[in-house]
């Protein structure tokens, strides 16, 4: 019995001898793969930061370009801005040198009413619409001429025919007559008109400009209209009274 666990002893020796040569090599084995996959990741990260390094470069020198692009580019622009205001500035420059050849030789298209003295004036305020006088051409209207009674204050109105309306385009600062009689009032700013426009004239204390009736074709309102008011036509009073005022526009009609 004694013999039988001797032998039993000596057979568990020699198997764990046997393993533990085995588990020492497994353990090296895969101290060796893991230290393959740390020099692979240690090469991957010096990759990666190398193009780190140059990524940066790059964005270093697109910033670098981008500074240099919005100079020039902001120096364009001052420049554009400079040479488009020198060409405003010398056109207008040829406008109203045109415009003085043309005023003091009498010389500029005119639309409206004949500027004479006529029998009557109304005491109130009106606004006037010539639709006798309609642009005949694309131009640049220059200043206005009445006969005036009195010199009250007024606006120069632009109307176009928009579908069935009369549309309110455009309208002067306020003018004033300098006296009584004749008088010509030039507008800072000249102002594009079509053919076919109308003009109007909105006299806010009383129409100073004189008129008579059975020649024109006149019509008034009582209440102003302001640039993108409108009105039909047939809206306007004065349909059969045929009235001719005093007063026009002169242009520069292409």
């Amino acid at each position: 019995m004694i013999r039988k666990y001797f032998v039993v002893a000596a057979c568990a020796l020699i198997v764990v001898g046997c393993q533990v040569p085995a588990n020492v090599k497994e353990l090296s084995d895969e101290n060796q793969t893991l230290k393959g996959q740390l020099n692979n990741a240690n090469q991957q990260i010096s990759q990666l930061k190398a193009q780190e390094r140059l990524l940066q470069k790059d964005i270093a020198e697109l910033n670098r370009v981008v500074t240099v692009l919005d100079a020039e580019k902001g120096s364009r622009v001052r420049e554009s801005s400079q040479l488009r205001g020198q060409i405003r500035k010398f056109q207008q420059q040829q406008i109203d040198e045109l415009k003085e050849f043309l005023v003091r030789e009498d010389l500029l298209d005119y639309i409206g009413g004949e500027l004479v003295e006529r029998a009557q004036v109304e005491e109130k305020p009106l606004l006037i619409v010539d639709l006798a006088h309609a642009v005949p051409k694309n131009g640049t209207l220059t200043g206005v001429g009445g006969y005036f009674a009195k010199p009250a204050p007024f606006k120069v109105k632009v109307l176009r025919q928009v579908e069935n309306d009369l549309v309110v385009i455009w309208e002067s600062k306020p003018l004033t007559p300098k006296q009584p009689g004749l008088n010509r009032i030039n507008f800072p700013v000249t102002v594009g008109v079509e053919q076919g426009d109308v003009l109007g004239y909105y006299f806010p204390t009383l129409t100073g400009v004189t008129f008579d009736t059975g020649s024109g074709d006149t019509r008034y309102l009582q209440s102003d209209l302001r640039p993108g008011g409108k009105v039909r036509r047939s809206a306007l009073l004065g349909d059969g009274k045929k009235r001719a005022y005093s007063i026009g526009v002169y242009a520069l009609l292409n």
